[in-house]
């Protein structure tokens, strides 16, 4: 919840600069940077409070399957992204339309209503397998990723790996993580921002539009920049490697606390 309410303004202007397809750091984008942050508190401690205790029950169920530390934390983080992202999508498209709604005005339940009367239940499941694909890929590469940096740096000092070796290698795995979900982000943001009104674009349809915008810019080195900023992987990046990493340090140490206080 902390970290919800710090990087709220960060998760609202990254939204709108996907939505409006302007620069992340327009001062637009940071107007009224606490709407929506009533849902986002909801949405995050739900999400992130999910995400871990169902990691940690998948990862002790592959334990012994002989995949391996690295690929059953693969299969782990995925599991959990896929589950997070089946039971939350609804909830994430309700809270992105709250954003368009004047301050004072704004209230998730009535916007579910208004967007029910409007286009009927199957509009609260836009967007949703795009949301599937993003968090099992970032939950795979994350569970992953974080298994191997956090060997190496218990190899490299094998009598104790700080607290601060373990936030940087989750941060680590994070950032690569969502780099390589983060077309599919893009997909969910795009179909997202749609009125409701309007038939969704489908994830394929998203990227084909992306793909097509990247290639009409010309040097190599335009299209990447162009692609970057598409797809927020800078900003958007160290966002999410922050959160995630405040995250599980979170966790982990209220989970020891738990522990020692168990009688």
């Amino acid at each position: 919840m902390v970290t919800t309410g710090v990087l709220n303004p960060v998760d609202r202007a990254l939204f709108l600069s996907v939505a409006k397809q302007r620069p992340f750091l327009d001062a637009r984008n940071w107007r009224r940077p606490y709407q929506g942050l009533a849902q986002g508190l909801v949405g995050r401690a739900v999400s992130t409070g999910l995400w871990f205790p169902l990691e940690r029950i998948a990862r002790d169920a592959t334990s012994h399957s002989g995949l391996g530390d690295g690929m059953s934390a693969a299969v782990a983080g995925q599991s959990a992204g896929a589950v997070n992202a089946l039971l939350l999508s609804p909830l994430a498209m309700v809270k992105y339309q709250t954003w368009g709604i004047p301050e004072g005005k704004r209230h998730v339940l009535l916007t579910a209503r208004k967007m029910y009367r409007t286009a009927g239940a199957a509009v609260f499941f836009r967007g949703l397998p795009a949301t599937v694909w993003r968090d099992a890929a970032f939950g795979a590469v994350f569970g992953y990723s974080r298994q191997k940096l956090r060997a190496l740096a218990t190899d490299q000092t094998p009598s104790s790996t700080s607290a601060a070796v373990r936030f940087v290698a989750d941060a680590c795995a994070a950032a690569l993580a969502t780099a390589v979900s983060a077309p599919f982000n893009y997909a969910r943001n795009v179909q997202f921002s749609q009125p409701v009104t309007e038939p969704a674009l489908g994830t394929s349809a998203a990227l084909a539009a992306l793909k097509r915008e990247t290639l009409a810019h010309a040097p190599p080195l335009e299209r990447v920049a162009f692609l970057q900023r598409r797809l927020n992987v800078g900003w958007g990046t160290l966002r999410v490697a922050c959160g995630m990493a405040i995250a599980s340090w979170s966790f982990e140490r209220l989970v020891g606390a738990a522990l020692w206080a168990r009688p």
